[in-house]
């Protein structure tokens, strides 16, 4: 962000903590104190939000908020329909204490299709970041969820992602078709040259030849959906 357009943002959040006149409708509380890509203006990821090591259990949202057992070993994650999750969307500071009782969180997923609008698929990235620094930026440990629309706008989102850090993708439900596993190639040859992560969270399998083509460029780590995982490693 320009920093003609910082001060704007600081002199505006001012404003609502002193003065209490104007309603942060649009929650720009999430980000106060991030930086950001400069073209969108995405809130960029830190690295050291980040863990060094990959989650020993991932949980759904959905299953988690009604838990009684410990989670403090628990990460959580947002694989599921996006109206899991509109509760935090509209409430995030009521869900932060619940998050740090958790081992942290894997960041949100709203849905975000090539077949929507541009500023749609946009304004759902933008939501996914903002939200993930939000509770990072409250203590949560959390893991970068890339989902991104159209390829056009993935070097941006990019630049709101730290390299060399463990990151976390979802395949699941999405890599069935010839189609989409060679989407998955490309985005995955993408990512990988430009982050360079030493590990990659898997929330659901990869193709055969995908594994075969990355062998030793990164290491999976993978995650059955839906169910308690065993955590597995790609040899």
């Amino acid at each position: 962000m320009c920093p003609g357009k910082e001060k704007m943002l600081k002199n505006f959040m001012h404003t609502l903590r002193e003065q209490h006149k104007v309603p942060d409708s649009f929650q720009a509380y999430l980000v106060t104190s991030a930086d950001f890509t400069p073209e969108e203006e995405y809130p960029i990821l830190k690295a050291d939000m980040i863990p060094s090591t990959a989650p020993s259990e991932l949980l759904p949202f959905s299953k988690a908020i009604n838990s009684t057992r410990n989670l403090q070993s628990t990460t959580i994650h947002f694989f599921s329909p996006d109206d899991t999750a509109e509760r935090i969307r509209r409430c995030p500071r009521r869900y932060v204490e619940f998050f740090k009782r958790t081992a942290g969180i894997i960041g949100f997923d709203f849905s975000v299709h090539s077949d929507m609008p541009i500023v749609k698929q946009k304004a759902q990235m933008n939501d996914n970041l903002s939200l993930t620094y939000f509770f990072a930026d409250n203590g949560i440990p959390i893991y970068p969820n890339l989902r991104c629309g159209v390829s056009e706008l993935l070097p941006e989102f990019l630049r709101a992602i730290p390299s060399h850090s463990i990151i976390a993708i979802s395949p699941h439900g999405f890599n069935k078709e010839f189609r989409e596993k060679c989407e998955w190639h490309v985005f995955l040859d993408i990512i990988l040259k430009e982050l360079e992560p030493p590990k990659v969270l898997v929330h659901g399998t990869l193709s055969k030849q995908i594994l075969q083509d990355f062998h030793g460029s990164t290491e999976f780590v993978f995650y059955k959906p839906w169910r308690r995982p065993q955590k597995e490693v790609s040899p």
